[in-house]
């Protein structure tokens, strides 16, 4: 691989449940400081199904942009396995996308599939967790997203007390973000090793109270 090489990582997931909603992840960097992200939903999907999208959409992107030398690396040792031929495909509805990989990689003049740890692969497993609503506590920018009590506190307010505002918007429910508020984009729902953490943002939340004519 020369000077002209891009290198791009991929990522699959899904919400709650494997199946569940799907999101792909994917990051291009050019060897010229080049980036191409990838965020998107795919609706409902296996983990495995929604890794083979992820990687699908790096190929289709890498293609587009004419990139004709690429490296790309995947913690999916399944996918990358399968793709790289090293592997047989035991699920039916695998055998498609893999068989489809292998001919968009074709069309790459210099290309190659690596297996990576998940560790090294964070940033488009972020991505893909993006795509489907779903933020790990180690990437929230704390700068913006905080708790209740943090957020009161230049308004002279106790967490008690903006937590009341906040039922009277309707953007919270039985201490809980509702839809309005994770679809407005003022919460966050935090995924940790036991449930969620809800976050709000610092400065949407207090625009959007403003407007309800209930914080000064």
């Amino acid at each position: 691989m020369g000077n002209n090489t891009w290198h791009a990582w991929f990522d699959g997931a899904t919400k709650d449940t494997n199946p569940g909603l799907g999101g792909i992840g994917g990051v291009l960097k050019g060897p010229a400081g080049e980036r191409i992200e990838i965020s998107t939903e795919i609706g409902h999907a296996s983990n495995n199904r929604a890794e083979y999208a992820a990687l699908l959409a790096v190929l289709d992107t890498a293609i587009a942009a004419k990139i004709q030398s690429l490296v790309v690396y995947g913690d999916s040792k399944l996918v990358v396995s399968q793709v790289n031929g090293e592997w047989l495909i035991n699920a039916k509805e695998l055998v498609e996308m893999c068989s489809t990989a292998q001919k968009l990689k074709a069309q790459i003049p210099q290309f190659s599939l690596e297996w990576i740890p998940r560790t090294e692969n964070q940033e488009a497993d972020v991505l893909s967790k993006k795509a489907i609503g779903v933020v790990d506590k180690e990437s929230l920018d704390r700068a913006t997203w905080m708790k209740i009590t943090e957020i009161a506190k230049p308004y002279g307010l106790s967490g008690v007390a903006l937590g009341k505002k906040l039922d009277v918007a309707k953007l919270r429910e039985n201490g809980k973000p509702t839809q309005k508020a994770l679809d407005s984009g003022v919460a966050l729902r935090v995924h940790n090793g036991f449930g969620h953490d809800d976050f709000w943002h610092r400065t949407l939340l207090p625009a959007v109270l403003r407007e309800e004519m209930l914080l000064d």
